[in-house]
């Protein structure tokens, strides 16, 4: 091999070592969630964390206990649930001190609406249920948007697929601004400025996605620059592409939309 050859080896691995730690590092900093917080400041806000759910009872409780671990306290967590009887999720939501407010299965976006509805914080969080917040994403969050935003989104990390979070990292590294999806912070009065989300807005039928959806319209109302990108502040589970694999972005696996599918394509007997 000739020198030039064996420079360019031990340069891709070098890389290849750096891209490994710093996605490690992503899904640690999101799993700090889980653990008591290092400290905790007085908030500044008061923040609304707010989850739809659809069977959830095998992932909510992390979202519910990073909700709590954060160095800057969230006030309030509400729950749009939509499962069906014998589903644990209410229950679980409840004996963490969650608002549960029931929801019709199969609309994603009037769930998100319905569970803003009953929140009172000036701040909103609108999280997917097997979403993990990193301990101090309230309090990033916070900064970035006292800074001028309408709207921030953290990087993520997967947490329980080492294959797909080295996998699906660089996409994160290079998140565009636009890719609201699975976790955004924005101000109360910038989510019914932007009209709140749109329950017309069909995953199924129409292919629209309402959490993109809704950052288009954040920015028509307060501008592209009025969304910004987090560093790597929370994490989430490999469901959506172990069940869909590359196309698991799509989000089709989360259970809401999973629902909506079965429901649509699955033949009457």
């Amino acid at each position: 091999m000739s020198n030039l050859g064996l420079l360019a080896l031990l340069a891709a691995g070098a890389a290849g070592s750096v891209y490994h730690s710093s996605a490690r590092i992503a899904k640690n900093n999101g799993l700090s969630g889980l653990k008591s917080p290092p400290y905790r400041r007085e908030p500044r806000y008061r923040v609304s964390v707010v989850a739809p759910a659809y069977n959830e009872e095998r992932y909510i409780g992390g979202l519910l206990r990073s909700a709590r671990n954060q160095t800057e306290p969230v006030a309030e967590v509400i729950v749009a649930d939509s499962s069906p009887p014998g589903d644990r999720t209410a229950a679980i939501c409840r004996a963490w001190g969650a608002t549960v407010v029931q929801a019709p299965a199969g609309n994603i976006a009037l769930a998100r609406n319905l569970g803003a509805a009953q929140a009172t914080g000036q701040v909103l969080i609108f999280a997917d249920a097997d979403v993990i917040l990193g301990n101090q994403f309230v309090e990033r969050a916070v900064d970035r948007l006292e800074t001028g935003a309408a709207l921030v989104h953290p990087r993520e990390a997967i947490y329980d697929s080492e294959f797909w979070n080295l996998a699906l990292w660089l996409p994160q590294v290079v998140r565009p601004r636009m890719n609201t999806t699975r976790c955004v912070a924005l101000w109360r009065e910038a989510f019914y400025g932007a009209g709140q989300y749109d329950v017309t807005c069909d995953p199924i039928s129409s292919y629209c996605r309402e959490d993109l959806d809704f950052g288009r319209r954040v920015a028509a109302v307060y501008g592209k620059g009025s969304i910004q990108v987090l560093g790597a502040l929370i994490c989430t589970s490999s469901r959506r592409y172990k069940k869909y694999g590359s196309h698991g972005w799509e989000n089709f696996a989360d259970p809401v939309r999973s629902h909506i599918l079965a429901r649509v394509t699955t033949p009457r007997q």
